[in-house]
């Protein structure tokens, strides 16, 4: 399926409306109803609002931080759907639930949705990710050249890399103080043995 050149869809986040940047209802003085949103977006692409199921998952589950971030990611999803491109060769629906409900919340989860208007590379991180779950690559790439291109600017494996070389980095200090111990623990034995 063809996809429009990286830099329109990233020129298309860079230009966002507001209504797509404004406080999800239930958090502060917000009015936006994302639920109706996603409601809208699945009417167009699939000529049916979603079940009451799956337009609970965009529904405030409370009201924290994270909540009102995960909405907010999933709104500027939606505004990318929008886009010409995925309005004339629309994803599959599960594939769109997919995005909507899983990516955006494991996205969120690591990284403010504030960082669209300041980090070029979290635009493309969420074009990239769009299209890799719906198997599409940027215009001018092969599958490997997005894979690759993905892996460079994914925030979640970003998170998990670090993660686990800070989990290495406590293993390893342990591993040298109880090697240090046991060396202090033998010398002082030896004295004593003298």
């Amino acid at each position: 399926m063809s996809t429009p050149p990286l830099t329109e869809l990233l020129r298309w986040m860079a230009e966002m409306p507001a209504a797509f940047r404004g406080e999800p209802e239930g958090f502060g003085q917000g009015k936006t109803r994302v639920r109706a949103v996603v409601a809208d977006l699945f009417a167009t692409f699939f000529g049916q609002v979603p079940d009451s199921a799956t337009l609970d998952a965009f529904t405030p589950a409370d009201s924290s931080d994270a909540e009102h971030n995960r909405l907010r990611w999933v709104l500027a999803a939606a505004h990318l759907l929008w886009h010409q491109s995925f309005r004339e060769q629309p994803p599959s629906q599960p594939g769109a639930q997919r995005l909507l409900i899983q990516e955006m919340a494991v996205l969120a989860a690591v990284v403010s949705v504030d960082k669209l208007d300041t980090e070029q590379e979290r635009r493309e991180e969420l074009i990239r990710r769009t299209l890799r779950i719906f198997a599409r690559t940027v215009a001018g790439e092969t599958p490997n050249e997005s894979a690759d291109r993905f892996k460079q600017v994914d925030s979640v494996e970003r998170r998990r890399v670090l993660t686990a070389a800070a989990e290495r980095e406590r293993r390893t200090r342990k591993v040298r103080e109880a090697m240090a111990k046991k060396a202090a623990q033998e010398a002082a034995a030896k004295v004593s043995r003298e």
